[in-house]
């Protein structure tokens, strides 16, 4: 693979066409909000893992509270209105997969009158916070509740419809807006729709991850500051959604500059809009760094229920055996990076996960076949750390807080493993030869044409699949028959079962689509300059 020099007129960009903002950009951002905001009304209040205490959180933030008057045992004392408290009343169902969301009891009394309540995410980086919390200071009841889960929805797919516009630059698109929508996986849509900086984590990762590719491989001096800028902003919201996340955003930031040689590494290091935005990252990277140990966020333990904090299996062991005790768990973990939903009692149909292995493998043989040189060390490193590096964390942590690790916290690095596979074999004279040899053999020419769609559609039956099966298990638990969902007496969403399904489905379609005709190698606003 043959690399420009960052800055380099290797591309040349034609200025932005309304069509082009449209297809790249606004409408996947859309579509893509409006999943997260369906999912958001099929998923019932408390119904998502640990949001009872993440809207706590938010609700103190945004009146001023930004750390806890005092701790208890399930985390800091925090006060916020009544109808945000009571959303812990309103988990009675968490981790009984066979508990209907019907067990929830109705608020009673004035939804604005401030209570004590707590938080085990009290002492949390207030950033996320402030930005979904503000619904609540509107309306202190589940409408404000479901307001911030829409507002998370709308930010988060916004650094993912930001990856296709930055895609949307390179010459060789197709793949690498594949490889982020195979990385949308059910859990991370799901998360989109609820309370969560575990959501902005990952969907910011996305969008530095792909900054970073979008500099380094297809440099270009129009684009250089709007690509920094999106990083920078991306990376100060990431590097403060939680107390481990700064460290993602070194690897995602670092780890890319491997695709460069020394001179042309030297070359971009130099800049001075680099050297600006190196600035700026570093600032909100101390922030962070500063809110964490003045807050000693790392050293208290999270709790796994809307009730107490149970001691969590695993404490005390060495951490020795607490890296090799996770190595042995990759395969249920993995399982939680595809979806185990609600409050990791929602297992999905086996066919929801051998969709996402297939499409995982398709990128992984692609990587095989076609990735050399530094661009095969890249993706080697980026594989490494997503194997080795959360089993090394939780092996810091394991003595005294047992195993805590979801796969959940991993999907920023397995976001970022797909679409650097995916961005790298996009980027070979291998991949490129293969693709030029195609125009001469029909049947292979019409594979090439046929893949995005196909990826697309078993991308889509994956992710309605999972969100029937989430619904039904609020509606009426996991094992009980579909039918049932329809009957007197089921949990019911806002809009509907049957109407909030058929709108899913309809959505998570055009989703495919937009990203399919975003991947379209020829852009309507790009030309493609060789100097």
């Amino acid at each position: 693979m043959t690399l420009a020099p960052p800055g380099s007129p290797a591309r040349t960009a034609a200025p932005a066409r309304p069509r082009s903002v449209l297809i790249l950009f606004v409408l996947p951002w859309l579509l893509l909000s409006l999943l997260g905001a369906l999912w958001a009304l099929a998923t019932p209040i408390g119904g998502s893992p640990d949001e009872p205490a993440h809207v706590v959180k938010a609700g103190s933030v945004v009146r001023g509270e930004f750390v806890p008057s005092s701790m208890i045992a399930q985390g800091g004392v925090l006060h916020v209105p009544a109808a945000l408290a009571f959303e812990y009343q309103q988990s009675c169902f968490a981790f009984l997969g066979d508990t209907a969301a019907t067990c929830a009891p109705e608020f009673a009394g004035d939804p604005g009158a401030i209570v004590e309540t707590y938080s085990s995410a009290s002492l949390y980086d207030p950033v996320y916070y402030l930005l979904v919390g503000w619904p609540s200071l509107l309306s202190p009841d589940e409408a404000g509740i479901y307001g911030m889960r829409i507002v998370s929805a709308l930010l988060c797919s916004f650094f993912v419809a930001a990856c296709f516009w930055m895609i949307g630059s390179w010459p060789r698109r197709r793949l690498p807006a594949l490889g982020v929508l195979i990385g949308l996986t059910p859990i991370a849509v799901y998360l989109l729709g609820t309370v969560n900086p575990n959501a902005l984590e990952f969907t910011g990762g996305l969008a530095i991850i792909t900054g970073m590719l979008g500099i380094v491989l297809h440099p270009d001096e129009r684009l250089l500051r709007s690509r920094l800028a999106l990083v920078v902003v991306a990376s100060a919201l990431v590097a403060n959604t939680r107390g481990i996340s700064p460290l993602w955003v070194a690897l995602l930031l670092v780890v890319p500059l491997v695709l460069l040689k020394g001179r042309a590494l030297l070359a971009l290091l130099r800049r001075p809009a680099v050297i600006v935005s190196i600035a700026l990252i570093a600032a909100s990277a101390l922030f962070s760094a500063w809110w964490t140990l003045s807050t000693n966020t790392l050293g208290t333990a999270p709790t796994t229920g809307p009730e107490v904090t149970p001691t969590a299996p695993g404490v005390g062991l060495t951490p020795v055996q607490g890296f090799f005790g996770l190595i042995g768990m990759f395969y249920p973990q993995l399982r939680q990076m595809v979806g185990i939903l609600g409050w990791l009692d929602t297992p999905l149909s086996p066919p929801v996960y051998y969709i996402s292995y297939l499409l995982f493998a398709l990128l992984v043989v692609g990587t095989a076949l076609w990735v050399r040189g530094r661009a095969l060390v890249f993706v080697v490193i980026m594989a490494l750390l997503f194997f080795f590096l959360p089993p090394l964390i939780q092996a810091a942590y394991v003595t005294r807080g047992g195993y805590i690790w979801q796969g959940r916290y991993t999907l920023v690095l397995l976001m970022a493993l797909l679409v650097s596979m995916a961005a790298c074999i996009a980027a070979s004279d291998r991949f490129r030869r293969r693709e030029e040899a195609a125009g001469s053999h029909r049947g292979l020419a019409r594979l090439l044409r046929i893949l995005p769609w196909a990826v697309g559609a078993l991308w889509t039956i994956g992710i309605v699949w999972s969100f029937a099966t989430t619904l039904r298990r609020f509606s009426v638990g996991y094992s009980v028959d579909w039918a049932e969902m329809v009957e007197p007496g089921a949990w019911t969403p806002p809009v509907g079962v049957v109407p909030l399904v058929v709108l899913f489905a309809l959505t998570a379609a055009a989703f495919a689509v937009s990203v399919v005709l975003a991947g379209r190698d020829r852009a309507p606003a790009l030309t493609d300059e060789r100097s």
